[in-house]
């Protein structure tokens, strides 16, 4: 998933920087699911560490992964029909690799940004 979000800014010619500040809309569900799941990160990460549990925050990391796979397909970024929703979407796209890309460093794995 990150690898794949790398590629949509690279394809899109908008830095990951500049998608941080665009308020982010919920219009269809795999979006909000999508939230929802970035929104437990902290709380996933607390209880790994309280329990010394690293399979906690793997699980996490894959279902985050598969939220991100079910929202790609089903709502376009780059092609989003407006601007407003292309930038939700990046930023959306922004903060899932930001986190998958957090979660891999506690586990000290590494996360390409290209496969």
């Amino acid at each position: 998933a990150h690898a794949r979000i790398c590629s949509i800014f690279r394809r899109s010619g908008i830095e990951r920087s500049s998608a941080r500040d665009a308020s982010i809309t919920l219009a269809q569900p795999e979006e909000a699911l999508l939230a929802r799941r970035l929104v437990n990160f902290a709380a996933v990460t607390d209880d790994t560490l309280a329990s010394y549990s690293p399979h906690t925050l793997c699980t996490y990391l894959h279902s985050l992964a598969s939220s991100f796979a079910s929202f790609y397909e089903v709502c376009p970024v780059i092609a989003a029909g407006d601007d407003a929703t292309r930038d939700s979407r990046l930023a959306l796209c922004d903060l899932t690799a930001r986190t998958i890309c957090t979660g891999l460093e506690l586990l000290g794995i590494d996360s390409p940004e290209r496969m």
